[in-house]
């Protein structure tokens, strides 16, 4: 009896052992699930925060650029210099609301932040589209506090207009109550009467006041597809104003020498400056902007302006480097605005292509003139002196770098390197680089061929790259002067 006591008990104590290690290992087990579930909320939570400080960030970022423009416009609408001719207000239509119902039928609402003070009952203009002017009227405000006020100041409104003379609908089923585009510019500043001119003769003048008044909220919506598109067709109809040297030439027209600026982000590209209004280039120039001898001032229109600042000399252009706002145009995005339709339309295919014919020059750029003579006489462009390079160990060195660099780059075909310089400044030279390759190569290339260049550029300072496929006369070209590189026999 004894015996089967003790089995009994030795049995219920494995039994008891047995449930405990059981218990203990669904503890374990709810232990990791609630530290997993603990982790999973911990990221939760973390993530949460995350997006909230993104939010309170973006929105930090948003109120600066909301002050900065609202900063350039008080510049812009309190000094005489800057703002254009008749301009109290401007205002970026950013919101054409589709279920507002307007106090008197036939008339259109739209809201903006309002720059400046704007009235009741004050005959105003409404710029959109390609470069369409129309003549409306104020007949109510309403303020951020949706108030209905005759007068208001900086701040948020909405405005309902007259249709004015905006086009009546082409047919019923046209949308007649909207005739409004998102990113229109209502404004008192009158600019020119005939917009469709192709040159916008007097735009200058005026002191462009749709292109002022985008350029001013650039930083708001600048990366919103539309208003970008819209910006740059205000620039297409647009008129420039930039500082010149102007001397009589042997031809007996004028030769005009420009300058170039460089900027922080981009000390080595040389951009254009060109202002919105005579005044403002005017200030500069008595500012000592530009340096001696720049005393003059040329007004150019949009395809004058392409064509100078893809030449040689630039790598596009900076809208009024001085303020309030400035925002500059490579090369890369002039290449596609002059491609646009509407550029096509308005100043004819290739318009920006040739500097002197842009100018009102002969276009005569045939190499055998441009070699043998040592440069064209161009109306609109200073006399350019080309030579061959001497073989200098600075030189020497160049080439060695060069023809290394075209032979592991398969899209380099053929290169040459010549020598240019204005016949009035010898001493300042530059190294001219033809390079023979596809143009959906030739950005790529030209960036890797200074990379290797400058390292051993002492004596001259600057390199200015031609598409071989761009020359004209290229062929008269190529029997007349040297490949450096090639991967062909010649």
């Amino acid at each position: 009896m004894a015996l089967f006591g003790k089995k009994k008990k030795i049995d219920e104590t494995a039994a008891q052992a047995a449930e405990n290690k059981q218990s203990n290992s669904v503890t374990d087990e709810m232990k990791v699930i609630l530290e997993a579930r603990e982790e999973a909320q911990q990221e939760r939570e973390a993530r949460a925060l995350e997006r909230q400080q993104e939010q309170e960030q973006a929105g930090k970022a948003m109120q600066e650029m909301a002050d900065q423009a609202k900063q350039a416009a008080e510049k812009i609408l309190s000094e005489e210099v800057f703002v254009p001719e008749g301009m109290t207000f401007f205002m970026l239509c950013d919101e054409i609301p589709v279920s507002a119902v307007p106090e008197k039928e036939g008339n259109i609402i739209i809201r903006g932040d309002l720059r400046g003070t704007a009235k009741v009952g004050s005959e105003v203009f409404l710029y959109q589209g390609y470069g369409e002017k129309y003549a409306v009227t104020i007949e109510k405000i309403r303020n951020d506090n949706r108030e209905f006020v005759d007068e208001v100041t900086y701040e948020r409104v909405e405005i309902e207009i007259t249709r004015g003379n905006l086009p009546e609908p082409a047919n019923p089923d046209e949308d007649a109550s909207r005739p409004v585009n998102r990113f229109a510019v209502l404004t008192d500043a009158k600019g020119i009467e005939d917009t469709k001119d192709p040159a916008c003769r007097g735009m200058a003048a005026a002191g462009n006041p749709r292109t002022l008044a985008m350029l001013c909220e650039y930083g708001r919506f600048g990366k919103d597809p539309e208003y970008f598109t819209l910006t740059m067709d205000a620039i297409m109809t647009s008129e420039f104003v930039t500082p010149v040297k102007i001397v009589a030439a042997k031809n007996g027209k004028s030769s005009i020498s420009f300058t170039g600026v460089r900027t922080k982000k981009e000390p080595d590209a040389s951009y254009l400056p060109v202002f919105t209004d005579n005044r403002l280039v005017k200030r500069a120039q008595d500012s000592g902007f530009g340096g001696p001898g720049l005393n003059q001032r040329f007004v150019l229109n949009f395809a004058q302006t392409a064509a100078i600042a893809r030449d040689d000399h630039h790598q596009g252009f900076l809208i009024n480097p001085g303020g309030p706002v400035t925002i500059t145009i490579p090369t890369k995005l002039i290449n596609d605005m002059v491609k646009q339709k509407i550029f096509k339309e308005r100043f004819g295919e290739g318009a920006a292509d040739n500097a002197s014919l842009a100018l009102g020059g002969t276009g005569n750029t045939k190499l055998d003139e441009f070699i043998g003579k040592g440069g064209p006489d161009l109306a609109g462009l200073q006399k350019v002196v080309i030579t061959n390079p001497t073989n200098t160990p600075e030189f020497l060195a160049i080439e060695k770098a060069v023809k290394s660099y075209c032979g592991s780059h398969a899209s380099v075909a053929k290169l040459m390197i010549l020598i240019s310089a204005l016949e009035s400044d010898p001493d300042n030279k530059t190294y001219f680089v033809i390079l023979d390759c596809p143009e959906d190569k030739f950005e790529a290339e030209c960036k890797g061929l200074a990379a290797v260049m400058k390292p051993f550029m002492k004596s001259v300072k600057t390199i200015r790259f031609q598409l071989f496929a761009k020359l004209p006369d290229k062929e008269i070209f190529a029997k007349r002067s040297k490949w450096l590189y090639s991967k062909l026999p010649i």
